[in-house]
């Protein structure tokens, strides 16, 4: 790594940017496919839709489970083992949901961070080139006076300015 790279940050290496990396590779990735539907997920898993579906699936598996529910044959005894499994599963696959949105926000930020410092360096070539043609002008006003003050010399010698006839 040159002097002039920037080591990456945790953040930087957590969601896969390496320094030099375009606002356009990060928005490509905040789009992807995959990244849209961890971020589905992860906002309808913080819903109370998401709360109300597993109120409603545990109290009918319970029931199922006890034969209270008529024509249905019990599959899962009590203390209930299959379900027990699948909510494991489930909490494994939204812990990592949440946690590629949580990278996802991430990756916004620093695509954020990445279009403010273009700006930031944009102005400021804008403002070198103002800065340069406010020399340059500066420069012809100087030349001028002086073309001007040669001029003033000349005819205070020849004695003021020409007479018509």
């Amino acid at each position: 790594m040159t002097d002039n790279q920037k080591k990456p940050t945790q953040k930087e290496l957590a969601i896969d940017v390496v320094p030099g990396t375009t606002p356009e590779f990060l928005l490509h990735k905040l789009h992807s496919f995959e990244s849209r539907l961890a971020e589905f997920i992860t906002n309808f898993s913080g819903s109370m839709p998401f709360v109300y579906f597993h109120i409603v699936w545990f109290v009918a598996w319970m029931l199922a489970n006890q034969g209270l529910l008529p024509n249905f044959h019990p599959f899962d005894p009590y203390p209930y083992g299959l379900l027990t499994m699948i909510v494991s599963l489930e909490a494994i696959f939204l812990s990592t949901f949440i946690m590629i949105s949580q990278n996802r926000q991430a990756l916004l930020e620093t695509y954020r961070e990445l279009e403010e410092e273009q700006e930031a360096e944009e102005q400021e070539d804008e403002v070198e080139d103002i800065q340069k043609d406010l020399d340059d002008i500066k420069n012809a006003i100087n030349f001028i006076q002086q073309k001007v003050a040669s001029v003033e010399k000349v005819q205070g010698v020849n004695g003021g300015p020409p007479h018509k006839v």
